[in-house]
């Protein structure tokens, strides 16, 4: 498949599926799209959120029937790619944001190759640095093989931390150590959007809603989406102290399901010298 290259000057709007990673399709013509990570959206708002977590990765496809879905060919039509880029996500989470989400495939063209999906593949485990979660010793760290999908973050996950010592062997991974997984990407994708190392986060909520147990035997992928900034064409953010406030939301995803999601509130700021 043939994908268009990142470039700020392309329009949502794509005249061929193959163009794109990622389609964007509004639901009713889905079944008669070919593309192995369709997308189905119901209006503007949708494809809007949907084409700022995927930038360049993405299209909207409308095929010979635009004349139908009027609205969302003018939007796309008039909207650059990446059109926040540079900036940050200023509404607020859209209430379905977890069913949203869920409609972008975990195992897709641009993570393939690049992570962990099912048990008894061979790819290894290679810890972030231990500076983007704010830990000082690396064997702290618990998520690997960070992927960045347009503005969406994904990493592999270690399910065993020498911070944490339960006081009984468990088929599934405990609560506080999924909580730790949460807090600790919602600091990494943070500081890979653009927040300069050396500055705070400081949590100020966090919610989390559990679908299903996470088994310790089978590999995860953490996905994380943050309000904070979107990936860069242009130069970092400036760094004068001001503080930040942004949300963050997080899911955990586990042989094709997911398993819990994470919706965190918190204020950056720059660290002391």
């Amino acid at each position: 498949m043939q994908h268009a290259l990142s470039h700020p000057e392309r329009r949502v709007r794509v005249d061929s599926p193959e163009a794109v990673p990622f389609l964007l399709v509004p639901e009713p013509i889905l079944p008669g799209i070919d593309h192995p990570c369709r997308i189905p959206v119901k209006n503007v708002e949708e494809a809007e959120f949907l084409a700022a977590v995927l930038q360049q990765h993405c299209g909207l496809y409308l095929g010979a029937r635009a004349s139908e879905y009027r609205e969302l060919a003018d939007w796309a039509d008039t909207t650059p790619v990446g059109v926040s880029v540079g900036q940050s996500w200023r509404k607020e989470p859209l209430e379905h944001l977890s069913e949203l989400l869920s409609r972008v495939p975990v195992r897709n063209p641009v993570s393939e190759g690049r992570q962990w999906f099912e048990a008894g593949e061979s790819q290894a485990m290679e810890r972030i640095a231990s500076v983007l979660v704010h830990k000082r010793d690396p064997a702290n760290v618990l998520l690997a093989n960070a992927c960045r999908v347009g503005a969406l973050q994904q990493y592999n996950a270690f399910t065993d931390s020498p911070e944490f010592v339960f006081d009984h062997p468990s088929d599934h991974v405990q609560g506080m150590l999924l909580t730790e997984i949460a807090r600790q990407a919602c600091i990494a994708v943070v500081h890979q959007v653009g927040l300069p190392l050396g500055w705070i986060v400081v949590l100020t909520r966090l919610s989390l809603d559990f679908q299903r147990f996470v088994r310790s035997d089978a590999p995860m992928v953490v996905r994380a989406f943050t309000s904070f900034r979107l990936p860069e064409w242009e130069g970092p953010v400036r760094s004068d102290g001001r503080r930040n406030r942004s949300w963050v939301f997080v899911q955990v995803w586990q042989q094709g399901n997911c398993c819990f999601s994470g919706h965190i509130t918190g204020v950056s700021a720059k660290g002391p010298s």
